[in-house]
């Protein structure tokens, strides 16, 4: 069997189109619903928190609610194999507090107005440029979040460069989370958001 239409259209609206990964001070933002063009690529994996065969990472026997919203986590590819290659670390109950933290985190996202931020994180942008009257190596011009973002922008016989350009307000925080007491820089284009997730153990922080 499989999920539903109801439990699968459920299951990516409380994920937000995003890889539900959530541990220790690790979390994928992935999408996995990707627009090239006219065609969209889903590259989304409806995962068993409790297998559903006996050779399945943490399979039980007589399971009844194998096919259900409850029991799958919307993951990438690449955390799907994780989790499941490894199922000493990731078990159900820590799976199932995976998805808890990922759907609230989303759902409080959504109520802030901050789920439309474009997200850039884990990138190098890697930019040479010669003989121009004018060079930006990068250019954001609506709201976003960066995290660890690396350009190396390397100009030759250019009048005027500019290594990184926004026409929206910059904000830079670095505060202390309450609840590990790890200090969490943010890095934002537009408004401050009134809240920001710890990286380290993903509690919301107010930033008024």
């Amino acid at each position: 069997m499989s999920l539903s239409i109801h439990d699968l259209k459920i299951l990516w609206a409380k994920a937000g189109n995003k890889c539900s990964y959530h541990h220790d001070g690790e979390s994928c933002d992935e999408l996995l619903a990707i627009q090239n063009g006219e065609n969209i690529s889903l590259i989304g994996d409806e995962a068993h928190i409790v297998g559903g065969k006996p050779d399945s990472a943490r399979y039980k026997e007589n399971f009844a609610e194998v096919d259900t919203y409850g029991n799958r986590i919307l993951l990438c590819k690449k955390h799907h194999k994780l989790v499941d290659d490894n199922e000493n670390i990731y078990t159900v109950d820590v799976l199932k507090k995976m998805k808890n933290t990922h759907e609230q985190e989303i759902e409080t996202h959504m109520k802030n107005g901050k789920d439309d931020r474009l997200v850039i994180k884990d990138s190098m942008f890697d930019i040479r440029l010669e003989d121009s009257d004018e060079g930006i190596g990068m250019e954001v011009n609506r709201p976003a979040e960066l995290s660890n973002v690396k350009l190396n922008y390397l100009s030759k016989n250019v009048k005027k460069s500019t290594g990184f350009s926004t026409n929206q307000g910059m904000c830079i925080l670095n505060l202390q989370c309450p609840n590990c007491k790890n200090q969490s820089p943010y890095v934002c284009t537009g408004p401050k958001p009134p809240k920001i997730t710890c990286k380290h153990c993903n509690y919301e922080i107010d930033t008024n």
